[in-house]
């Protein structure tokens, strides 16, 4: 046998004895189980994690019970005369979009990622990162105190889970704060948010058929001729911003010269875009065309690489400019969609015996009734939200 051969059989022996400890390690330990019975639950009853199987609950109960962790604590609390409303910030913290929220403020900092994930970092584990990270903090009603909520964090060492406690105590109160109903945080409401969605698209389509069978009616009002034209307008827009948008992405895509930007006209008139492209465009043909000193030589390309930042940094701004308007026009346009529609519901007598036109309104009365209970939810959210301390936990 080679010197190098026994070498790798110590190694691999050292790795599955290490891996056999550590699981072992893992089944010991069950003292941190959650305590399902004691959380109490209002009347908004949503799932805390919305698609996860019994497999991957099991397997992030085992990670979490085990004792091979270092482990820090804080705790939510909300006035005791809510305490029926705590159950709410452990749906929230454990929700996949607060987990989203914390794997984004990880990869921005590498090293506090590379920290944090390590022993995941090889053949044994093989969980996704969304798994691994709901692995590692659980959230429990404090039995001694109805109205807190303990967040247990763990790491593979008191630095690991310090950080990652940091992490999830400063995304927790960002989130809370900067949520909106377009936006929600606790899992139910973004669940009732896509029901509703997807209710209002099929609404506006009905109704974009009914509109589009009745064209050029003579019963169309004034004001439905005006908002029609209107729509028409926006939707030359917003088809003029998505076609703009594809050009970028293709051009990014073939990596093409920064000159090819110009052939997006929305992107070239914005701000110092064109300048830039100018002036980057002259040093390169100096570079091209002149021998120059090396001082000088130095101080071209000095400047070209400075430029070429501002460029993308322009860039990125334009870029964003035509997101923003594209996303002005669409919310225009569900507007006016809806007005027209608003329009047509009351053409009731001229419209009764459509053949859509009973769906359109039973649709509606389902919107209607989503839309209502949503908001009564996300006002019991808000109410559980109010006067929210965070603590350090002993």
């Amino acid at each position: 046998m080679q010197p190098w051969q026994s070498v790798l059989l110590i190694i691999s022996t050292l790795i599955i004895f290490g891996a056999g400890f550590y699981y072992d390690q893992i089944e010991k330990d069950t003292a941190l189980a959650y305590e399902e019975s004691i959380i109490s639950s209002p009347k908004l009853t949503f799932a805390p994690n919305e698609n996860n199987s019994s497999v991957q609950n099991k397997k992030s109960e085992e990670l979490q019970n085990s004792s091979a962790w270092a482990k820090s604590k804080f705790i939510i609390e909300i006035p005791k005369e809510k305490s029926h409303l705590i159950g709410l910030h452990r749906e929230a913290i454990k929700g996949n979009s607060f987990l989203t929220s914390i794997l984004s403020t990880l990869n921005a900092s590498p090293t506090a990622k590379e920290m944090i994930f390590s022993p995941f970092l090889n053949d044994v584990f093989i969980e996704p990162e969304p798994e691994i990270m709901r692995s590692l903090f659980s959230a429990t009603q404090n039995v001694e105190s109805s109205n807190q909520l303990i967040i247990i964090v763990r790491g593979h060492s008191g630095k690991a889970s310090q950080l990652l406690q940091r992490v999830i105590f400063e995304n927790y109160k960002r989130e809370i704060q900067q949520e909106t109903t377009d936006n929600p945080l606790l899992p139910g409401l973004v669940s009732q948010k896509k029901e509703i969605l997807l209710l209002e698209k099929n609404y506006l389509q009905l109704a974009e058929q009914i509109h589009e069978e009745n064209q050029g009616s003579s019963s169309q009002s004034i004001e439905e001729i005006a908002l029609k034209s209107e729509l028409m307008q926006i939707k030359t827009e917003l088809s003029s911003h998505v076609e703009a948008l594809m050009g970028i992405e293709q051009i990014h895509l073939e990596g093409k010269e920064y000159a090819t930007f110009l052939t997006i006209h929305s992107l070239a008139k914005f701000g110092n875009i064109q300048e830039f492209i100018d002036n980057i465009d002259q040093l390169k043909r100096m570079l091209a065309n002149q021998k120059l000193e090396p001082i000088l030589l130095n101080e071209v390309t000095k400047n070209l690489k400075k430029l070429e930042s501002s460029l993308d940094h322009e860039l990125a701004k334009g870029i964003e400019h035509i997101k923003n308007l594209s996303k002005s026009a669409l919310a225009k346009k569900i507007e006016l969609q809806k007005k027209i529609v608003d329009l047509e519901m009351k053409k009731n007598d001229i419209h009764s015996l459509h053949p859509r036109f009973k769906l359109l309104k039973s649709v509606k009365k389902e919107l209607d009734q989503k839309n209502s209970d949503f908001v009564s939810d996300f006002q019991k959210w808000q109410l559980a939200k109010k006067g929210i301390l965070f603590k350090k936990a002993s």
